[in-house]
């Protein structure tokens, strides 16, 4: 045997001695514990129990643990959005109940994913970076159920619903909670931010082969705004416009802003292999990954757009075929200056009533420059009431200017070569800054500003030549005139009013008549009916009938008007005309006791005269009652609107038919028609409290759902 032999040998013997005994030790070692369980058996049951039970108990405390809010923001870089979180409607739901789909299955792949996660934080010691949540619609529709969305909502004045944009396909692409939903705003939690709607209602919005698609019709997301409003220091009420049918681009011009276009590199915020940057992709496949599969914010890839009613009116935002012109020949400043309002000497502010609705130059001026379309234009949105009006302003303003011009040059002359006071030449020169003023701003821009200008300029002079000469001054005041600046023809007009022909000649003897029918100026146009008994319910005017004026009393007699309730008839209806009732009319003396006395000619004496009296008490009761109402209603809207720092249309909506169901009611005579009547004021007491609600819930931060409208 070789000595390599021998030392195998040598090896293997000792191998083969060690097995042996290991085998003898695992042997004696099965035999010790198998005898050991069977003595305590009893004891290691105990003991596994005990123990599986903590064990169980820890394990799930860690698992609760690992899912509350404190462990979840443990991470410095999700502080923001726990905080958020903790401040959001959503506060009282987990975190994983939104950001793990549902579902048993679903919950482990999500703790296994999240463990991971943390693992690597405790061993490396790094905060991974921010991931980018995406949370699944059937998360929210665990709460949000399918069918309780398919109700409009209200968006910030806006008519939302939710089903036509998750069960249609918008703009060829499927979107989902999160495609609106996001964390958009700093310290906001799943919020809507509009500049998303924006993007995808108004992308490309100038391009004219894809305007359709990118626009609606406005009234498809807005209320039509119908009530009064107050617009700077006047009254405006869209109404009439409406019902002419004129567009609402007409006066809200410049309302988008940007065009949604891809920003440059975009790609490169989250994309760096070199094949996703050479390939060439379809918007359809982009939107599908981007939009559907996965949440990414649309200002991501797209320049944001903006929709809102902005004031045009200054240098960076006058459309740019005003510009070309009105810049190089350096009075812009002026014509803008002249439209707002501003930077005359020696007068207030007072802007045009067009620029305080935000309305820019092309509302009245066409690209290329034709000052013969303007006429047309006026007559587009105020009817043939501005026939001339231009003409006449142009007219006004020339013999305006001379005069100016006269009273300049003659007070120039009568302090030449006198020493005057420093003080009195820079009056006069200022008053020779107003007349370019409104020569290169063009006066007709802004009429009204334009007169006062003149007005208070020639006062001033008048003032420095008194002085100069040691002559008593005397001032003429500024009294605006409705027939001398604007409705000059006014007495060849005749207008619809009821069923006549209201003719101006035969009642418009003078400005001042104007107010017999009109408001002032602040509230310009609002035609209050007084003093017109004095003639038409005298014998000998027979052309016009109870019905041209009284409309509301014959409508509730016949038991129709009220929007939304169904034709009523008096049971007096066709049996009894409004004389024989109201037969003292024709005498002038016409009264309660007038009408008291009236009842006996069909009636018992005595049977209807205390009626008659509680009544007209009624009546004024219900007046006295629901003006109150809407008294504080209006404090309560103008509040909101003041805090929000706009209109909030549908509170005007209700507010608008709440008001004029009462005017009405208290107009049209309760015990005219009682059965309508009640059917009125049940209406209107829905309305209140629908109104109220809502005005609550607004105050409370709750979205009005348009159920509720």
């Amino acid at each position: 045997m070789t000595d390599e032999q021998k030392d195998f040998e040598k090896k293997n013997g000792f191998f083969r001695e060690l097995f042996q005994m290991l085998r003898y030790f695992g042997r004696s070692l099965y035999d010790i514990v198998k005898k050991g369980i069977k003595e305590h058996k009893r004891g290691i049951t105990i003991f596994l129990v005990v123990f599986g039970f903590f064990f169980i108990l820890a394990s799930y405390g860690l698992l609760k643990f690992t899912e509350t809010a404190f462990f979840c923001g443990s991470c410095h870089n999700m502080k923001p959005y726990i905080e958020s979180w903790k401040a959001s409607s959503h506060k009282h739901v987990k975190c994983v109940d939104c950001h793990y789909k549902p579902g048993f299955i679903n919950h482990l792949k999500g703790k296994w994913r999240d463990g991971q996660v943390s693992l690597v934080y405790v061993i490396s010691g790094k905060t991974p970076p921010r991931t980018h949540a995406q949370i699944d619609d059937e998360s929210c529709l665990q709460c949000h159920k399918k069918e309780t969305l398919n109700t409009p909502i209200l968006f910030k004045n806006v008519v939302f619903n939710h089903k036509n944009h998750l069960d249609q396909l918008k703009r060829e692409k499927k979107l989902r909670c999160t495609t609106c939903h996001g964390q958009m705003v700093q310290g906001e939690h799943i919020i809507v931010q509009e500049v998303e709607c924006f993007v995808c209602h108004f992308y490309s919005a100038g391009v004219e082969q894809e305007k359709k698609e990118a626009y609606s019709e406005c009234t498809v997301c807005h209320f039509e705004a119908k009530g009064e409003l107050k617009v700077a220091d006047f009254i405006f009420n869209h109404k009439g416009y409406i019902k002419r049918g004129i567009s609402c681009e007409k006066c809200h011009t410049n309302v988008i802003q940007g065009d949604g276009r891809l920003k440059e590199n975009t790609c490169l915020q989250c994309h760096e292999k070199r094949e996703f940057l050479e390939t060439q992709y379809k918007p359809e496949y982009l939107h599908r990954i981007h939009v559907t599969e996965y949440k990414v914010e649309c200002i991501t890839c797209h320049s944001v757009i903006k929709h809102e009613i902005v004031k045009p009116h200054y240098r960076s935002t006058v459309p740019n075929e005003c510009t070309q012109c009105h810049k190089a020949q350096d009075h812009h400043d002026d014509v803008v200056n002249m439209y707002i309002g501003k930077g005359a000497k020696f007068v207030e502010d007072t802007p045009n009533r067009k620029a305080s609705l935000n309305m820019d130059c092309s509302m009245c001026h066409d690209a290329n420059r034709d000052k013969s379309t303007i006429p047309a234009k006026c007559k587009g949105c105020h009817g043939n009431f501005t026939d001339n009006m231009v003409e006449r302003w142009n007219r006004i303003l020339k013999e305006k200017l001379d005069e100016l011009q006269k009273d300049i040059n003659i007070t120039r002359a009568s302090i030449e070569g006198k020493k005057v006071p420093s003080k009195l030449k820079r009056k006069v020169e200022e008053a020779l800054y107003n007349y370019s003023f409104i020569v290169n701003g063009h006066g007709t821009h802004n009429i009204i500003y334009t007169l006062k200008i003149i007005e208070a300029t020639k006062n001033v002079l008048k003032e420095v030549r008194a002085k100069v000469n040691n002559e008593p001054a005397t001032y003429t005041s500024f009294k605006l005139s409705c027939s001398y600046a604007c409705h000059g023809n006014i007495k060849e007009r005749k207008v619809q009013f009821g069923s006549v022909t209201f003719p101006h000649e035969v009642h418009a003897e003078n400005d001042d008549s104007c107010l017999n029918c009109h408001s002032k100026y602040d509230n310009h146009g609002k035609t209050i009916m007084k003093g017109c008994s004095s003639c038409h319910h005298g014998e000998g005017m027979g052309k016009v009938t109870c019905q041209d004026c009284h409309r509301n009393e014959v409508n509730m007699f016949k038991g129709e008007g009220v929007s939304g309730l169904p034709a009523m008839r008096s049971p007096k209806f066709s049996k009894v005309k409004c004389t024989d009732c109201h037969a003292s009319i024709k005498t002038g003396s016409h009264n309660l006791q007038s009408i008291k006395a009236t009842c006996s000619k069909c009636h018992k004496k005595g049977q209807y005269e205390t009626k008659v009296e509680e009544w007209a008490k009624q009546n004024k009761e219900l007046k006295v009652k629901y003006n109150k109402i809407l008294n504080e209603l209006d404090k309560e809207i103008i509040a909101i609107e003041s805090k929000e720092g706009k209109h909030y249309v549908p509170l005007r909506k209700i507010h608008d038919e709440l008001t004029e169901d009462i005017h009405f009611l208290t107009l049209g005579g309760y015990n005219h028609n009682f059965n309508y009547s009640k059917a009125i004021i049940e209406k209107i007491d829905k309305n209140i409290e629908k109104l109220k609600k809502i005005l609550a819930d607004k105050k409370a931060g709750k979205i009005i759902k348009l159920y509720d409208m």
